[in-house]
């Protein structure tokens, strides 16, 4: 009987040991940061995935619509584009943070583009990020405007 509890408890300490408390691994979440919210819209927007790419603005729900139609119309001139010159050639060069406050942030995104392989330009454009609860959005504005003929 003494052989069995020593055995049993030898055995407890080995599976005891086995069980290391490894640290656990947290999931990635791209909205962490305001570069990193910017980079899985990048992402998302080469792959023509429009779902990934809701995600990442702060809209309400009832601006869905005019928000899907304009991303739909960016990813349509893209390919316009590569379909009319077949050289087109557009690329990240980087996303920086220019800026983060309390409640907003600015990120800068750096591209090369061009039409062609002799000619190639530099620019670059600011998004506004605004913080939603723990995670970064995109900020949406929306403008309506009337006209009369």
């Amino acid at each position: 009987m003494k052989q069995q509890v020593v055995f049993l408890l030898s055995l407890l300490l080995v599976v005891l040991a086995s069980c290391k408390n490894e640290p656990k691994q947290e999931a990635y979440n791209p909205f962490a940061t305001p570069e990193g919210c910017v980079k899985e819209y990048l992402d998302a927007k080469d792959s023509c995935d429009m779902v990934r790419m809701l995600k990442c603005f702060s809209y309400e729900a009832k601006y869905e619509s005019y928000l899907r139609e304009h991303l739909q119309k960016k990813i349509n001139d893209d390919a316009r584009k590569k379909e009319l010159s077949p050289e087109y050639h557009y690329k990240v060069d980087s996303v920086k943070q220019k800026g983060e406050y309390p409640n907003s942030a600015e990120v800068a995104v750096y591209y090369t583009y061009g039409y062609n392989k002799d000619q190639t330009f530099t620019d670059d454009y600011t998004m506004n990020l605004v913080k939603d609860s723990t995670n970064w959005k995109i900020e949406v504005r929306i403008g309506l405007g009337f006209s009369t003929n």
